[in-house]
């Protein structure tokens, strides 16, 4: 099975896909600009791979596994067998191409990855392309013969027109440039909330839930063995954190939390916090618990 189109998927939604046991895809931001042919760039996710990154989080397997209605370890078999793939073309010097994300070339027994240019993973960037500026040259002022004033009047017509449709070309152009400017301050909105978990932007069933309930988690880890999840809710709580179990995954997986919030914007905070300190691969999970 490809990997490519499940990589492409939540790259929209993550900062971070991890490939575990051979790398990670990162993204940046990239604000909107202007170069001097007048031409305006929409603000964008810039890709890299990182091959040091190769801690599973859980994260591909588990939108593997939902996407396909397969089981959690089944998703991670059908992860190491492309992993295998890829070491074997590795090996072979062979290049590995994701579609519509990069490739990963060999040179020199370094690895090196050229990102593609024809998807921006930047959500509220969506529908948004370049845009040229084209610079408007007026008619210098002439003198004109003594005519009648039929033709003296339509030539002012001819005049009037010109301008209304020059000065209504730079509204146009003044619009674009503003609705460029709004999107770019929309995204440094964002990235000073220093929350690295976007909504998701494809269709998925969204739970509804009273205000006065805490179900928003910061997710610590998912255990296959329950002792497990006792051991790392403990060390939790003996760090101070208000930690707790919520449950079993529809994958069977024991799931601990750092701590549950009312709202989204107290569980972005706590994450941006827990992935400075202790823990890249936190995230958040929306759930009731009974």
């Amino acid at each position: 099975m490809n990997l490519d189109k499940y990589i492409e998927d939540l790259l929209y939604r993550y900062e971070c896909v991890v490939i575990p046991d051979f790398g990670a895809f990162i993204t940046s931001v990239n604000s909107a600009k202007s170069n001097q042919d007048g031409v305006f760039v929409p603000p964008s996710k810039s890709i890299s791979f990182n091959s040091k990154l190769q801690k599973n989080d859980g994260v591909l397997a588990n939108y593997i596994a939902e996407v396909n209605g397969i089981s959690f370890d089944e998703a991670m078999k059908i992860i190491k067998l492309s992993v295998s793939n890829f070491r074997d073309m590795i090996l072979n010097k062979d290049d590995i191409t994701f579609d519509r994300v990069g490739v990963i070339s060999h040179n020199k027994n370094i690895l090196e990855f050229k990102s593609s240019k024809t998807v921006n993973y930047l959500k509220q960037a969506y529908g948004l392309s370049n845009v040229s500026i084209s610079t408007i040259k007026r008619s210098r002022k002439r003198s004109f013969p003594d005519f009648t004033k039929y033709v003296a009047a339509l030539i002012i017509g001819f005049l009037i027109s010109g301008f209304v449709y020059n000065n209504e070309l730079t509204k146009i152009a003044e619009k674009n440039i503003i609705a460029y400017e709004k999107a770019n301050l929309l995204i440094e909105e964002e990235i000073q909330k220093a929350t690295f978990v976007i909504e998701n932007p494809l269709p998925l069933v969204k739970m509804i839930v009273r205000e006065d309930i805490r179900v928003f988690h910061v997710v610590a880890g998912s255990f296959s063995i329950e002792q497990n999840s006792f051991t790392r809710l403990n060390q939790l709580k003996s760090e101070g954190y208000n930690a707790r179990k919520i449950g079993q995954n529809k994958f069977g997986l024991f799931q601990v939390a750092y701590s549950s919030f009312y709202s989204r914007p107290e569980a972005d905070i706590a994450l941006a916090e827990i992935r400075l300190s202790d823990n890249k691969a936190a995230w958040i999970l929306n759930k009731k618990i009974n």
